[in-house]
């Protein structure tokens, strides 16, 4: 799959440095550009005094010029207000949900529609609308049409007939990307000041340079966006050709059974005997009896040596942990010690370090109900994410789970590769997600114990698992 994101974010990037364009003699010079800026005003002559520290500068052609965003643009400029209440039904309000993050607009509402209320920004056509709120969704677009915003999209002119498409491809280059985040203030509503933008520095072509670039990056941004057409049919394909091999691996048809597997009743009942060995050692302890499985409880039929079971009877374990005192806050946290798994850190392909924290040793001590252990499947049972499963690694030390996590611990570990397959399936994820309680719509550990698993002989869940990965490798490849 070609990484159409990293693509879009090259091909700005090489035509703000003058990688995507050529020199023409019959070209203007940027004196003509310096020559058609108008007066600075008194205070746009403070604001560009102010001193702000930038990264080093990348290279550009000789011919072009590194300028100041406010001595381009009426970026800074006090806006013209209006009351939402007051405008035409016919006038277009734009609201930062309406433009996805890379500045493509999603979708264009109406006064009449939208009804806003408040103190709007008014733009016109051709105004570059930059949003201030979260720079780093680089939310930026060239209005096509006149209207009225958000105060947290900052709407200005260009001067010299600088081509305001160029200006926006400057404005989402992976160099003003890393300098604004770094200026960037506001924890959980981070914004960039008017100083430092009206003294960001822009690379100048001249005029027609800059168009001939707009045109070449528009060409280009095509061509991906076909790219990304044809991969999201792949993938969608391929999501429902995954599915389907899944629920048919767990039907049982994607295998032989043999004779000389056995058959799962026997599993069955070795696992029984276990699990009473452990409650009778005070391992684990001994938990109120499950519903016997009914004939029209069955879902679909399954191969006669297999079983269907429930979950919790053949489980040592299923509970959910909690976020320790001052977790939310971090105080809990530590820069080295044993992992503390949220919602974030769990995929069915297996666990994701990004976002990982860390608990001491002397927490862990303390969350022995929700201690993660070599072997265990972690299942998320609440928000977005609710379904995703992810198989703890054999090596694994000791970890411990928040409470939007569940551990699912086999009495017999040899079950765990089968049973992530099982909950992977849409079968079980159908039961996962029709199944939830609670305000925050979450997944039970007590439904997650009732859970109907078709069990087939040990021999042939490896059989089951073996050929799903060797089949699942070529359809997501």
């Amino acid at each position: 799959m070609i990484d159409t994101i990293a693509l879009r974010k090259s091909i700005i990037d090489l035509a703000t440095s003058g990688q995507l364009s050529s020199v023409c003699d019959s070209d203007d010079s940027i004196k003509e550009i310096l020559d058609q800026l108008p007066v600075v005003s008194t205070k746009r002559k403070k604001l560009l005094a102010q001193e702000y520290e930038f990264d080093k500068l990348f290279s550009i052609p000789e011919h072009w010029k590194w300028m100041k965003l406010g001595e381009i643009a009426s970026y800074g400029d006090t806006p013209t207000k209006v009351m939402a209440i007051d405008v035409p039904d016919d006038t277009w309000i734009l609201e930062l949900e309406d433009i996805e993050a890379g500045g493509k607009l999603l979708v264009k509402k109406r006064a009449d529609s939208r009804m806003s209320v408040g103190e709007k920004t008014v733009f016109k056509k051709g105004q570059v609308l930059y949003s201030k709120l979260r720079p780093y969704l680089k939310k930026v677009l060239v209005a096509d049409e006149n209207g009225i915003s958000t105060p947290e999209l900052i709407s200005f002119d260009l001067y010299a007939d600088i081509n305001a498409n160029y200006i926006k491809y400057c404005l989402t280059n992976s160099y003003v990307d890393r300098v604004i985040n770094k200026r960037s203030y506001g924890i959980k509503m981070p914004r960039v000041d008017v100083g430092f933008m009206v003294n960001l520095p822009i690379p100048v072509p001249p005029i027609q340079e800059q168009d001939r670039i707009v045109k070449v990056v528009e060409s280009i941004m095509e061509e991906i966006n076909c790219i990304d057409e044809e991969q999201k049919k792949y993938t969608n394909d391929a999501e429902i050709l995954t599915a389907r091999l899944i629920d048919a691996g767990i039907q049982g048809k994607l295998t032989k059974q043999f004779s000389e597997d056995g058959n799962a009743e026997d599993l069955y009942e070795e696992i029984r005997a276990e699990k009473a060995k452990l409650v009778k050692g005070c391992k684990i302890k001994k938990e109120k009896a499950l519903p016997e499985i009914t004939e029209d409880a069955i879902p679909f039929n399954i191969p006669s040596n297999w079983k269907w079971v429930r979950l919790g009877d053949i489980s040592a374990k299923i509970s959910s942990g909690n976020t320790p005192a001052g977790g939310k806050k971090s105080n809990a946290y530590v820069e080295k010690g044993y992992s503390f798994f949220r919602e974030q850190n769990i995929y069915n392909d297996g666990i994701h370090e990004e976002g990982l924290v860390y608990i001491t040793e002397e927490l862990l001590k303390t969350r022995v109900n929700s201690t993660v252990l070599p072997m265990d499947i972690l299942l998320n049972i609440t928000g977005g994410s609710i379904g995703r499963c992810a198989l703890i690694p054999d090596d694994f030390t000791k970890g411990s789970i928040n409470q939007h996590i569940l551990i699912i611990r086999m009495i017999d570990p040899r079950l765990r590769f089968y049973i992530h397959t099982c909950i992977c399936s849409p079968f079980i994820q159908k039961y996962i997600k029709g199944n939830t309680v609670g305000d925050k719509d979450g997944f039970s550990a007590g439904r997650c114990k009732n859970m109907l698993i078709p069990l087939p002989p040990l021999e042939e869940q490896r059989r089951i698992v073996s050929k799903l990965n060797e089949i699942l490798a070529f359809v997501t490849m």
